[in-house]
């Protein structure tokens, strides 16, 4: 069977703005959702790692994507991510977001028990029967999942099941990208190891999905921009400094590191859920004048101007190749 082509772009990794008395601050959602459009992503990734997704119940997965799709509907395309350790409730997430209006939905491997091949195939097979020709990811993390995929997965699923469109691959091994390379046309491959954007976008990604980018929206859709319209110095320079970010963002609580960098930088974004912890105080300041040296290398990097708008990985149609 052949493979669509697919667009690329940046997608972010949204955070989960919650609070321990109020739960989910849905005003913090609209503030969030303004921030992304200004800065032109191409959509949004919601309840993964960065979303911290599993420390919440099914119920206030389903609630959540139905307060991001609706405020976020005719600006930017929602991916959900509905993975979970229990097959049939990962069905029922899954079925959720696409009666919901998420434009796709993603699905990270069962954590609980080491998963054969035959067995992640089966899994996916069952859940791609599951939401019918609605588009599904495969969500590789094997840093919390203990399970890889691999791109002979994708493309075995994508021969049986024309809706499994590609994966967001946090991986950090190149053996494990080769894989994924060598079928990722036509398909939706998306990085989600922000150390490593710049050098496979060139290789044949198609587009990213990052946590940081909640930080710096605008500064992810140049490295984007800037990647795939072949000006690669500029490219080089914004990824040296988005490793800088990550060196930045690397502690202990490195979600923590995210949402109070939202709130030094005048965003709305809650706190850890548990039993994640807070950052202290010394390491908010310390996070403080760290983000604000990132934030005037990025001012210095978009003065020298660019293109800062993404192209939307759902926005064209699909075409086929042989």
């Amino acid at each position: 069977m052949s493979r669509g082509h697919w667009a690329g772009g940046v997608w972010v990794a949204m955070v989960t703005p919650w609070h321990r008395r109020r739960g989910i601050l849905e005003e913090a959602i609209d503030a969030l959702i303004e921030r992304f459009v200004a800065a032109g992503v191409s959509g949004l990734f919601i309840l993964g790692t960065t979303g911290e997704g599993t420390l919440l119940s099914p119920e206030e997965r389903m609630a959540f994507a139905e307060a991001v799709v609706a405020r976020s509907r005719g600006r930017l395309p929602v991916i959900v991510h509905a993975g979970h350790d229990i097959p049939r409730l990962a069905a029922e997430l899954a079925r959720h977001a696409r009666d919901t209006g998420a434009v796709a939905v993603a699905v990270a491997p069962p954590t609980r028990y080491r998963l054969e091949g035959e067995e992640l195939f089966s899994h996916y097979a069952y859940l791609a029967d599951v939401v019918g020709d609605y588009p599904l990811l495969l969500y590789d993390i094997p840093s919390t999942t203990r399970n890889p995929l691999g791109g002979a997965l994708l493309a075995r699923l994508h021969d049986s099941h024309a809706n499994v469109v590609g994966a967001k691959v946090s991986r950090s091994d190149w053996e494990g990208w080769r894989g994924y390379l060598a079928v990722a046309e036509g398909l939706a491959v998306f990085v989600g190891n922000d150390e490593m954007i710049y050098p496979l976008l060139l290789m044949g990604a198609a587009g990213l999905v990052s946590g940081l980018a909640n930080l710096f929206p605008s500064l992810y859709v140049e490295l984007y921009s800037a990647s795939v319209r072949g000006d690669l110095p500029r490219a080089r320079e914004i990824q040296r400094l988005v490793w800088r970010l990550c060196d930045v963002c690397h502690g202990a609580s490195p979600l923590a590191y995210v949402k109070r960098g939202l709130e030094i930088l005048g965003v709305p974004a809650g706190e850890p859920l548990p039993p994640l912890r807070d950052l202290s105080q010394d390491e908010i300041r310390e996070l403080e004048r760290n983000l604000r040296e990132v934030q005037r290398a990025e001012a210095g990097i978009m003065a020298k101007g660019g293109e800062n708008r993404s192209e939307s990985f759902f926005s064209k149609p699909t075409t086929q190749r042989r």
